[in-house]
């Protein structure tokens, strides 16, 4: 039987570190997941395969991100409904949500099967580039449920603090990919098709394998779909919680999706090198956004148990870490780029864009991981508006106008990285006073370092 498990004692540097480890791990199993199809298409998926995929992707991440947002706010609300101990409200709180999950999952499947090509003319996909992507796109499509049950179903064991459980189904998820990819596409040549077969059947067995576990909870917590829901006024204040997580998400992949209009003006060169870029990239950005996940978790329990001492530690604590483990580590990276892009393709044009944007991006991403850290702390205490109208300011508003307003004048992708860069900065200076406000008020002062 799985085990939850309680945050709110215990030295935090040590329990904050065992909660979020996991988490770290899940996340980067996951980049492999993504990495895996990356990597088999970029050397025996044929020409074009990769942009294919990076464009039927990133239509893709618009549905599910908006749903990893909706979970990040759920489990600041389950979070503290564990912290303290109103165990019958939330089995109520898992039944709805869950229920509603699915039938949301299923009804964008059909959505993005009925609508696959018509979505990526709208995006202007390359003419060459069109049919692979649609291929793509329709098979994972049928695997949007999965998605969505198996995003939320973490963030909600996270914040039950079992955070150990999703890394092992993400492992046995990451191989049966890695599998399947070499199968289907290198061994029966299968191309586009067979990575996004191998895709669509690793997410369903993920899924399964959570849902098993959540059924096994241990001390009251285990989940029923058959069981008692909620009622609709207290669904409706779950949603007011989770719906802004969730928009916060959806700003972000708007965003992508108008300045890829922008990138895919510069040809599939360009667009596969930020594919590659966004795979260095998650190095970085998949452990800290991680990060910022399991502290909502650990944030949100230890409010529910009225420990504000130990989330001002937490935050303090966690800054310091983005300080010695990110930035170092982003550096490294930025070195070691040209070796590291040649795993996933030798293409000339690819490689020089990639390296492009891996120098102009990836040393200013501490900034990035402190972000994580204060959003993930101010949806520990349960509020996501703020984080959404910051997220739609700097990452949304921002930089799309900065891209179209320089683009047109300096028509180079350089514009391109620098928004993002100048956007991490823009984020910040709107977190840090916020967090300390929320702070003050919950009755524990905020004292500088």
């Amino acid at each position: 039987m799985a085990k939850v498990v309680h945050v709110n004692s215990g030295p935090i540097g040590r329990t904050l570190f065992s909660f979020a480890l996991p988490v770290l791990l899940t996340q980067l199993l996951q980049e492999l997941f993504n990495a895996a199809d990356c990597a088999v298409l970029g050397h025996f998926g044929g020409e074009n395969a990769l942009a294919a995929s990076a464009i039927a992707g990133l239509l893709l991440s618009v549905l599910i991100n908006f749903f990893i947002g909706f979970s990040s706010g759920v489990s600041a609300v389950t979070a503290q409904q564990f912290g303290r101990h109103a165990l019958v409200l939330l089995r109520q709180t898992m039944t709805s949500v869950f229920r509603l999950v699915l039938t949301a999952g299923l009804l964008l499947s059909v959505i993005g099967f009925s609508a696959s090509k018509s979505l990526l003319v709208l995006l202007r996909c390359p003419e060459e580039v069109l049919a692979p992507a649609t291929v793509y796109l329709r098979i994972c499509a049928c695997g949007v449920a999965a998605q969505l049950f198996y995003n939320v179903a973490v963030a909600v064991l996270r914040s039950l603090g079992d955070s150990r459980g999703p890394l092992r189904c993400f492992l046995a998820g990451v191989l049966t990919n890695l599998v399947l990819d070499v199968l289907l596409v290198i061994g029966f040549h299968m191309g586009v098709q067979g990575a996004a077969l191998a895709t669509l059947v690793s997410q369903w067995l993920l899924a399964a394998l959570l849902f098993l576990r959540m059924k096994n909870l241990g001390d009251g917590c285990s989940l029923s779909l058959a069981g008692r829901g909620m009622s609709l006024r207290e669904l409706l204040n779950i949603l007011k919680t989770g719906l802004p997580a969730g928009m916060q998400a959806l700003f972000m992949s708007i965003s992508s999706l108008l300045i890829q209009v922008c990138i895919d003006a510069f040809g599939p060169d360009a667009m596969a090198g930020m594919t590659l870029y966004a795979k260095l990239e998650g190095c970085l950005y998949l452990p800290s956004f991680a990060y910022g996940i399991a502290l909502t978790g650990f944030v949100g329990q230890n409010v529910g148990a009225g420990c504000m001492d130990r989330v001002e530690a937490a935050v303090k604590l966690s800054i310091r870490l983005c300080w010695a483990l990110v930035f170092p580590l982003s550096l490294a990276v930025t070195a070691a780029a040209p070796l590291l892009l040649r795993v996933f393709t030798h293409d000339s044009g690819i490689l020089f864009n990639a390296r492009d944007a891996v120098q102009f991006n990836l040393p200013f991403y501490v900034v990035y991981a402190m972000n994580q850290v204060y959003l993930g702390a101010i949806k520990g205490f349960g509020k996501t508006c703020w984080p959404m109208l910051c997220t739609m300011l700097c990452y949304a508003v921002f930089r799309v106008a900065w891209c179209q307003l320089l683009i047109p004048i300096f028509a180079t992708m350089r514009i391109v990285y620098l928004s993002y860069d100048v956007s991490f900065f823009l984020m910040l200076i709107l977190l840090l006073p916020a967090y300390r406000k929320i702070l003050a008020v919950h009755g524990q002062p905020f004292y500088p370092n």
